[in-house]
C-alpha cells in the first residue's frame, strides 16, 4: 500500500519552525473569529442544535422526544451530544473541538502533500488551510463538514502510511470511516476508492491485488461492527432495515425532479404523511423514473449541478450571517461573501493548476488515479447525481489545498525562473 511518490524530496513531514508558524497563525485566526462571532445556529447548524439537546435531555434522536427519527445521519449529533452531556448545554466546547478539529485538518493534509509531493507543497498547503476564511470562520458553526473531512483525511493518511503493518492499518481505518460513515455515508465506498487507488498508481500485481482486496475486506468489516448499533436502532424503530439514514433516496429527488435546479428543494405534500422511510422509497423511486425517462436531461443536470459544486464558496458567511450581523452590521455580511468568492477563486485556479501539474510529472492515469485526485472525483460524481451545494467541496478541502500547494510552487517555479532569464539577459 506505498503510495507513488512522485516527488523526488516526498516522504514524511517534518515539524519546522515554518509549520509551528502557520498552526499558530490557524489557531489565532479561529480564536479571533470566534472572539467576535456569537454561535447562532441557522439553517443545518440549527437542527443540529435541536438533536443534540433532545438527544441529552430525551434520550431521543428527533427534533422532539416523541418524534424520533433516521433522517439524518447521527455522528455530527453525537459529538454535540457529548459534549453538551459533559459541559452543561453551551456552545464554547463545541467551538473548542472544532478547532482542534481544524488544526487536525491542517496536519494531516500537510502529512499527505510531504509523503505525496514533498516539504514545500506540505508547508503551503497548511498555509492555504490555515487562512482559508470560510475554513476560519466554521469554528462558530454547527454543521458536519469539519468532522467529516478530519476523519476521511485520517483514513486516507492511515491507508498509504507504508511504516504501518498491513492490517492494523486496515482495521484503524475501518474504524476511522465507521464514525465518518455515521457523520455522512458518502465515506461508505472510500475503503474502494483507495483501494483502486493503490493499485493503479503503482504495478498491478498479483500480490498488490491480493493485499488490497484483504484490506477491504478487513476495513468493511470494522465499519459494519462501528455502524450496527444504529441499523440495529433503525430497525427497531421502522421495522426495516434502514443503513445510517433516509435522506439518501430524498436528495436523489431534490436533484432529479420537475423543477430541481439541482439544489436542496422542499418534500412534496403528496409524502408528508408517509414515515420517513417510505419518504425515502417513494421519492427515490420517482427519481429513477425520472432519471430514466430523459438521460440526456439528467446529463444536463449533473453538469449543472458540478458548475454548482464549484462555481461559489459563501456558506462560511451565510450559516454566521445573524452573528456577523450583530457584532459589525448587516453590510459585513455581503462584504463577506464577495471575500469567501474571491479567495474560492484563487484557490479553485490554483488546485487545477496543481492537478495539471501532477499530469505532466507521473502522467494523466496516474494522476487521476492518485487517492488525492479519486477521492476528489468521487465526492464530485456523488453530487453531480443527488442534490448540489457549495458547501459539499469541502468535504474534501484538503486534497484541493494540496493540489493549490502544488500550483503555487509552479508558479513560484515559474517566476524564479523568469526572473533568472531576464538577469541573464541584462548581463553584457
Amino acid at each position: 500500500m506505498s503510495p507513488i511518490n512522485p516527488c523526488s524530496e516526498s516522504g514524511e513531514l517534518h515539524l519546522t519552525k515554518s509549520l509551528v508558524l502557520v498552526f499558530t497563525l490557524a489557531l489565532v485566526l479561529r480564536l479571533v473569529w470566534a472572539w467576535w462571532i456569537p454561535v447562532i445556529p441557522l439553517s443545518d447548524g440549527e437542527a443540529y442544535d435541536v438533536f443534540a439537546r433532545t438527544l441529552v435531555q430525551h434520550g431521543t434522536f428527533g427534533w422532539t422526544a416523541e418524534e424520533p427519527t433516521a433522517f439524518w445521519p447521527p455522528g455530527t449529533t453525537f459529538m454535540h451530544a457529548a459534549l453538551f452531556w459533559l459541559f452543561g448545554i453551551r456552545y464554547e466546547p463545541i467551538i473548542a473541538i472544532n478547532i482542534a478539529l481544524s488544526l487536525g485538518i491542517i496536519w494531516i493534509s500537510a502529512r499527505l502533500a510531504a509523503r505525496f509531493w514533498g516539504q514545500q507543497v506540505a508547508l503551503i498547503s497548511a498555509v492555504i488551510l490555515a487562512v482559508w476564511p470560510t475554513l476560519v470562520m466554521y469554528p462558530t458553526i454547527l454543521a458536519s463538514e469539519l468532522p467529516f473531512l478530519f476523519l476521511t483525511l485520517l483514513a486516507m493518511d492511515l491507508w498509504f502510511n507504508p511504516k504501518q503493518a498491513l492490517a492494523p492499518r486496515a482495521l484503524l481505518v475501518g474504524l476511522v470511516l465507521g464514525l465518518a460513515s455515521l457523520v455522512r455515508p458518502q465515506a461508505l465506498l472510500l475503503p474502494l476508492v483507495f483501494a483502486v487507488a493503490s493499485v493503479l498508481t503503482q504495478r498491478p500485481t498479483f500480490s498488490e491485488v491480493k493485499g488490497q482486496f484483504k484490506c477491504v475486506a478487513l476495513a468493511g468489516l470494522v465499519m459494519a461492527l462501528v455502524v450496527a448499533p444504529w441499523v440495529w436502532r433503525n430497525h427497531l424503530l421502522y421495522g426495516e432495515p434502514v443503513l445510517i439514514s433516509t435522506n439518501g433516496g430524498i436528495t436523489l429527488w431534490m436533484g432529479n425532479t420537475p423543477g430541481t435546479d439541482g439544489r436542496y428543494m422542499a418534500m412534496p405534500e403528496t409524502v408528508s404523511h408517509l414515515p420517513a422511510n417510505e419518504k425515502a422509497r417513494v421519492l427515490a423511486q420517482e427519481a429513477k423514473n425520472y432519471i430514466v425517462q430523459d438521460p440526456a436531461a439528467f446529463l444536463v443536470r449533473a453538469v449543472r449541478k458540478l458548475v454548482i459544486l464549484y462555481s461559489n464558496e459563501s456558506v462560511g458567511v451565510s450559516w454566521n450571517a445573524q452573528g456577523i450581523s450583530q457584532t459589525f452590521g448587516p453590510s459585513w455580511e455581503l462584504r463577506l461573501k464577495r471575500a469567501t468568492q474571491a479567495s474560492w477563486a484563487l484557490i479553485f485556479v490554483l488546485a487545477l493548476a496543481g492537478i495539471w501539474s501532477s499530469m505532466r510529472r507521473v502522467g494523466w492515469v496516474k494522476a487521476l488515479a492518485s487517492p488525492l485526485t479519486l477521492s476528489i472525483l468521487y465526492f464530485t460524481a456523488i453530487h453531480m447525481v443527488v442534490v448540489s451545494q457549495d458547501r459539499y467541496h469541502l468535504a474534501f478541502a484538503g486534497q484541493l489545498a494540496i493540489f493549490a500547494a502544488l500550483g503555487a510552487t509552479e508558479f513560484l517555479a515559474w517566476r524564479r525562473k523568469r526572473s533568472s532569464d531576464q538577469s541573464s539577459s541584462a548581463l553584457p
